[in-house]
C-alpha cells in the first residue's frame, strides 16, 4: 500500500464529516451517474443505484403506489444512508438496511459481486451496517411495500410553556404498548437567536389518514406557533423536511442512543438549555436536537426481517429505545473550535446524566456520529470482529481501510 493514491466515494455526500465524501490531495469517486433505477415486473422490489437521493426514488415510486423505508430528506443519498443502517418514517419495516435483498459491489480487487443472502452471505450480513469497509456498492436491490398517500408535517412550538406537555408525550408515544406501525414522529429541540428556544415536532402517518389518534398526544400539545401538517405524498414530505437543512452551513452531528425514560428526557432538555449561552453569540448558529423512538415494534420488524450488524438491543429490558442526533451549523470558520466544543460538552453532558441513571446504551448512528465517536465499536465486539475478519476476506491488501482515509474503520480507532 506504500505510495497508494488515496480516494473517497460519494454517494449523496449528506455526512457532516470532512472526508467522509470528499478527500484533499487525493481522488472523490463521485457515483451521481450511478442514478438508475428499476422496479421489478411483480413490482416486489426496486433496483437503485447509489447515486440517487431519496427524494427521486420516492418520486418515482409514488407513479407505483409504492414506497421503500429510505430517508426523511430528499436531498440524503441512497448508498451511505443504507450502508450506515438508515433509519425512517416506516416502523414495520425496520432499518432501510433490513430491507436490501441484493447488493451489486466492486471490490478493491475490480471483482464485481453479486451479493445476496445466498451468494457471498457473509458479506450481505456485513454490508447491513457495516458502512463503507469492504467495497464500493453499485446497486441496491430492496424490497418494496404499497403506499397510496401519507399525513403529517411540522408543528411548531415555544418551548417554555410546553416542555413538560413535550417531553412526556414523547415518552408514553415511544413506549405504548400497543404502538401503531404507521405512526412516527421526531422531536427536535432547536435553538436560533431570533427564536430563542423552539420545539419542532414531525408527526408522520403512513396512511391518508387526517390526524390519527395515535399522534393526538403530539397534535393536542398547545400552544402552537405554526401547523404545516397536511395529507401528502412521500416525496412532498421528505423535500420538505430536507428544507429544514439547507446546503451551505458548518455543520457538526453526533449521536447517542438511550432507552426511553422521562428522567433522561427531562435531563437531556435541562443541558440543551444549559448549553445555549456558550453559543448564542454565534454567527449564523442553528443549534439543534433531533429525538427519535426506535419503539419494541421497530426492532421486532429489525429482527424478523433478519437483522444486521448495528447491534441494536432487540429487547433493552422491555423498553423502547431513542435515537438522539445533534444539528449543529454555523457560519464562519473561526467560530469552529467554540462550536465543537461546545457541542462536544452537550454531548458529554447527555450521555453522563443517561449513564448515572442506567440508561445509556452503547449504539452510536454511524450515519450521525462525530468523528471523535467509534459507531463500530458501539455494534459490539463481536459484530465488530466479525467485521474485521470480513474486511481482510475480501479486501486483503486492505485498500478501504489505509486508502480511504474518511469513513469509520472496521479495524482500531486511528486518533
Amino acid at each position: 500500500m506504500a505510495g497508494a493514491c488515496r480516494f473517497a466515494v460519494k454517494s449523496g455526500g449528506h455526512m457532516a464529516q470532512a472526508g467522509a465524501a470528499n478527500i484533499q490531495d487525493g481522488v472523490t469517486i463521485d457515483l451521481r451517474n450511478l442514478n438508475r433505477s428499476s422496479v421489478s415486473t411483480d413490482r416486489s422490489t426496486v433496483t437503485l443505484g447509489p447515486g440517487l437521493r431519496w427524494g427521486q426514488v420516492y418520486s418515482m415510486l409514488a407513479a407505483y403506489d409504492l414506497a421503500v423505508p429510505g430517508g426523511r430528506s430528499a436531498q440524503v443519498g441512497v448508498g451511505g444512508y443504507l450502508l450506515g443502517g438508515g433509519s425512517s418514517y416506516f416502523i414495520d419495516h425496520g432499518f432501510g438496511c433490513d430491507n436490501v435483498v441484493a447488493y451489486e459491489v466492486v471490490l478493491a480487487s475490480g471483482a464485481v459481486l453479486n451479493v445476496t443472502a445466498e451468494a457471498h452471505e457473509d458479506l450481505f450480513q456485513g454490508l447491513k451496517g457495516g458502512s463503507s469497509n469492504f467495497g464500493i456498492v453499485t446497486s441496491f436491490t430492496l424490497r418494496t411495500f404499497g403506499l397510496k398517500g401519507i399525513w403529517g408535517g411540522n408543528i411548531f412550538y415555544q418551548a417554555e410553556p410546553t416542555v413538560d406537555q413535550q417531553l412526556r408525550a414523547f415518552h408514553e408515544f415511544s413506549g405504548n404498548n400497543e404502538y401503531d406501525v404507521n405512526a412516527a414522529v421526531q422531536m427536535s429541540i432547536s435553538f436560533s437567536p431570533g427564536f430563542g428556544i423552539v420545539f419542532v415536532n414531525q408527526p408522520f402517518y403512513a396512511l391518508p389518514q387526517v390526524n390519527p389518534a395515535a399522534l393526538h398526544p403530539f397534535t393536542n400539545i398547545q400552544p402552537q406557533l405554526g401547523n404545516q401538517t397536511a395529507l401528502n405524498n412521500l416525496a412532498a414530505f421528505a423535500i420538505a423536511n430536507g428544507a429544514l437543512s439547507p446546503d451551505g452551513a458548518r455543520q457538526m452531528t453526533w449521536a447517542l442512543s438511550f432507552e426511553n425514560d422521562l428522567r433522561t428526557l427531562r435531563a437531556l432538555y435541562a443541558a440543551f438549555n444549559a448549553s445555549v449561552a456558550s453559543i448564542a453569540h454565534v454567527a449564523g448558529i442553528s443549534w439543534s436536537l433531533t429525538l427519535e423512538p426506535i419503539p419494541k415494534a421497530f426492532l421486532r420488524a429489525s429482527a424478523r426481517l433478519g437483522g444486521n450488524m448495528l447491534g441494536v438491543p432487540t429487547n433493552p429490558r422491555g423498553n423502547s429505545l431513542v435515537l438522539c442526533d445533534s444539528s449543529f451549523t454555523w457560519t464562519n470558520e473561526n467560530d469552529t473550535a467554540v462550536v465543537r466544543s461546545a457541542g462536544l460538552r452537550l454531548l458529554a453532558d447527555i450521555s453522563k446524566s443517561a449513564r448515572q441513571l442506567g440508561t445509556l446504551t452503547r449504539w452510536v448512528d454511524v450515519n450521525h456520529a462525530d468523528y471523535t465517536q467509534d459507531p463500530i465499536v458501539s455494534y459490539g465486539s463481536a459484530n465488530q470482529a466479525f467485521l474485521q475478519d470480513l474486511s481482510r476476506r475480501y479486501d486483503p491488501t486492505q485498500v478501504f481501510q489505509r486508502a480511504v482515509p474518511g469513513g469509520f474503520k472496521v479495524g482500531p480507532k486511528r486518533r
